[in-house]
């Protein structure tokens, strides 16, 4: 296949170009040319997003959208909440136009979060699959909105014709990457926390479950619509921290008031680490895919072991 990853450079991003460049042609598109020709062999196709009206997008099987600004990078404003929706609906936005404007209809990827079902009350059982219901209109809080702003741009693909999938990641997992990188240094020093009452659930899935996903699903054009890109088996806050805890060696002997996260941290970390929602790959299991790391202690060992 001839496939276009825009958001390429990202750590999802530059593992699927590892596992799709041995078999396919990967064509990755960036803002950033030193950056992405540090990152790709030369074997790489590398192209810059003013160059996008140029490219024959009837070229392209699959276009492949991962582009988002990272959601944890820094304290949430009005202009960072602004920089957060726009960095993914406004390159939704140029992909879509321009496979309209060359009358292309590959087969469309876009990221997406769990986040859009909403937050939920810790200790809630309930979970959340691709048939829960979200409300487009009226988002219950702000990563759902992003979500919603998310899923809302790809709209004009669909009434188009072009074939769209949306992956809901949960959180991924990768060694000195992402979620990983920024609480393990904590916990290998022995200040590893439990937050707030520690119930809120962490969706996760392993990033070699991540790359799995999407290969089966570009394996599988029939598969349109919403995946969530999770592991089977969710755990709580309280749960993970024990698990990394015991897998790096370390005591788990801290707990921090949820007052002081929502001082340092407002909204963003009322959001991100002291609520969550309890998330299933139903669509996945039922098609067939086998995760390699279903459950967190395997996926934590993988890492660290």
């Amino acid at each position: 296949m001839n496939i276009l990853i825009a958001g390429a450079s990202g750590f999802i991003g530059a593992e699927l170009v590892k596992a799709l460049a041995p078999k396919h042609t990967v064509t990755v598109l960036g803002r950033d040319v030193h950056r992405l020709q540090k990152c790709f062999s030369k074997n790489i196709l590398i192209k810059t997003w003013e160059q996008l009206p140029q490219l024959d997008a009837t070229n392209y099987d699959v276009v492949i959208n991962l582009c988002g600004h990272n959601i944890a990078a820094s304290r949430w404003n009005k202009a960072v909440k602004e920089k957060l929706i726009d960095s993914r609906v406004d390159t939704n936005n140029q992909l879509i136009n321009w496979l309209i404007d060359k009358k292309a209809k590959p087969r469309f990827i876009c990221a997406n979060a769990v986040g859009i079902y909403g937050l939920q009350i810790n200790g809630d059982p309930a979970q959340f699959d691709e048939n829960s219901p979200i409300d487009m209109e009226h988002p219950r809080d702000f990563l759902s909105e992003v979500g919603v702003r998310w899923q809302e741009s790809l709209v004009p693909a669909a009434k188009e014709g072009i074939a769209v999938t949306t992956v809901r990641f949960g959180v991924v997992l990768k060694k000195n990457q992402g979620f990983l990188k920024k609480i393990v240094p904590s916990f290998r020093m022995g200040m590893g926390s439990i937050l707030g009452d520690g119930r809120q659930i962490i969706s996760w899935v392993h990033i070699e479950d991540v790359i799995g996903s999407i290969l089966f699903l570009l394996n599988r054009p029939d598969l349109t619509g919403a995946f969530n890109i999770t592991s089977p088996n969710p755990v709580s806050q309280e749960q993970f921290a024990r698990i990394l805890a015991q897998t790096l060696h370390r005591p788990l002997l801290l707990k921090v008031p949820a007052k002081i996260i929502q001082v340092l941290l407002g909204e963003m970390g009322d959001c991100l680490l002291l609520k969550g929602q309890r998330v299933i790959p139903k669509r996945l299991i039922e098609e067939g895919y086998q995760f390699a790391y279903p459950q967190c202690t395997d996926a934590l060992k993988r890492e660290f072991q």
